[in-house]
């Protein structure tokens, strides 16, 4: 546990103490500092770089709460079950913490006769004094709260709340998209805009360019790409070198600073989703060298926050100088790759692809955004069976459509936790397309993709064949050939609309 300093704040304690259990202690806090209690969450947001006793974040109505685990600052032992925890919200001077126990116990007034308060000269720690009860058998330790929000590592969060936010009016301009993807226990996100492109790769080359948290380099069409294990960066693990650097469902996210491009090595992709600016909540950060990282949270989308990032303050200019000093040979060649394949290459195109028992793609600007698959969605009457149902998303009714049920007169397919649900928006029909897995992201120049006979995939005019635009074989990052059947999001709505008039 760290050293604090002694509270100071004006904050007049009333006499009416709430105390609660922990690992079979007994603590006590005034309650002119408990706003509520709450059940803890089933899932809280990760914060990254934070101390041990800081279990995460979670969104309360709109405020962002840190939750504190006083097990772990206050070294106790994990006796207690913890499937009935709840976690008192408490505020101080316009902050909020959670404290997460085990128990309720009781309230009781302050009686002096009882109460012992310690040096706080020479205390140290979050406990400033105990009460002895039924005759000194029973001891319940008093928490200075003063003291728990001047823990050093302890963000402090200044977002607006729901109300505000709500003041802002409905007229806020179209929606911003980014894409999310998993670190660690976190999720994060990018702009579409910032990233590149998301790729698989087979390995990453040893370099010299492998220093700190950069794990070596790839080649993308050319150019030198160096890799940073992302995970380690946060503080969330060491730095991975091994051979399972690049294995299961991990990606690089590849973007561009400055003059040159890097990439992160994340553990999945998980999702595009989309937001308004004014919906952001700040992000209270514990570590101030990486605070500027972050732009915000996005809440509301699945059991989990999102992360937003900006894609220019993830690598500090001395980090960015540790990769790249001593190599400016390398980045010379570099340079030139980029401006032949800029030259040669042509107009680039980018393409999210998915199975449906085989691979498909949909150019990425066709996609409002990509969802897990709902819990709970509307049974209107006189659905058609390729239909699932219909999801209220933020307001919009989304016809959820059964793409397997619906094109090859299957079973509908049973959703995991890998199902994902691709929401488009054509010719105001508003629907989203039930698919096994989302797999990656690609790009590619048009003058690179190679158009394959239809004979090849234009077997049934009324299946999935008829809605394919295109076929073509273009070579991914591992320089391997690969074969993508395009489909064309206009035929694929008419379609949709024509199912649900028949």
């Amino acid at each position: 546990m760290e050293t604090v300093k002694s509270s100071q704040d004006s904050i007049i304690e009333t006499s009416i103490f709430g105390s609660f259990y922990l690992a079979g202690s007994e603590f006590a806090v005034s309650v002119s500092y408990v706003q509520e209690v709450v059940n803890a969450p089933t899932k809280y947001t990760s914060v990254p770089l934070a101390p041990t006793y800081l279990k995460g974040l979670f969104n309360l109505r709109g405020t962002v709460v840190p939750v504190l685990d006083l097990r772990q600052l206050l070294n106790l032992n994990a006796t207690e079950s913890r499937d009935l925890q709840k976690v008192a919200i408490i505020e101080l001077n316009g902050a909020c913490v959670g404290l997460l126990f085990d128990k309720t116990g009781e309230v009781f007034k302050n009686n002096e006769d009882e109460r012992s308060d310690f040096d706080l000269a020479h205390s140290q720690g979050v406990v400033s004094g105990v009460f002895k009860k039924e005759s000194g058998q029973r001891i319940v330790q008093i928490l200075d709260v003063g003291r728990l929000f001047k823990l050093q590592n302890i963000p402090k969060d200044s977002s607006r709340t729901r109300l505000a936010r709500e003041s802002l009016g409905k007229k806020r301009g179209n929606r911003s998209q980014c894409i999310s993807f998993v670190v660690g226990p976190a999720r994060c996100s990018l702009p579409i805009s910032d990233i590149q492109e998301i790729i698989k790769v087979n390995q990453v080359n040893e370099s010299a360019l492998g220093v700190g948290d950069c794990i070596g380099t790839i080649d993308l069409r050319g150019a030198t790409v160096p890799v940073i294990d992302f995970a380690s960066l946060l503080k969330y693990r060491a730095v991975d070198r091994s051979e399972a650097a690049t294995k299961g469902d991990r990606r690089v996210v590849v973007m561009k600073l400055e003059q040159e491009f890097f990439g992160l090595m994340v553990d999945s992709i998980d999702s595009i989703i989309t937001y308004f600016p004014d919906e952001l909540l700040t992000f209270p950060m514990v570590e101030q060298s990486k605070s500027d990282m972050f732009l915000g949270c996005i809440t509301g989308h699945g059991e989990f926050d999102v992360l937003l990032l900006d894609h220019q303050k993830i690598l500090t200019n001395a980090e960015i100088n540790d990769i790249t000093r001593g190599h400016s040979k390398l980045y010379r060649s570099h340079e030139r790759s980029k401006e032949s394949i800029k030259s040669k290459g042509g107009a680039r195109r980018t393409y999210i692809t998915f199975k449906i028992d085989s691979s498909y793609a949909v150019a990425i600007g066709d996609v409002k955004e990509i969802i897990d698959y709902p819990k709970q969605l509307l049974q209107p009457p006189g659905m058609k069976n390729h239909v699932r149902g219909v999801l209220n998303l933020r307001g919009e009714l989304v016809t959820i459509i059964d793409a397997r049920s619906m094109y090859m007169n299957a079973s509908k397919l049973s959703q995991t936790d890998f199902s994902k649900v691709l929401v488009f928006k054509k010719n105001d029909v508003h629907f989203g397309l039930v698919v096994d897995t989302v797999e990656s992201i690609v790009t590619f120049a048009e003058n690179d993709k190679v158009k394959l006979p239809e004979m090849l995939y234009r077997q049934n005019e009324e299946g999935i064949s008829a809605d394919i635009s295109e076929a073509v074989e273009v070579m991914d990052a591992n320089e391997e050939k690969r074969n993508m059947l395009i489909l064309s999001v206009e035929s694929l709505s008419q379609r949709i609309m024509r199912s649900l008039a028949a």
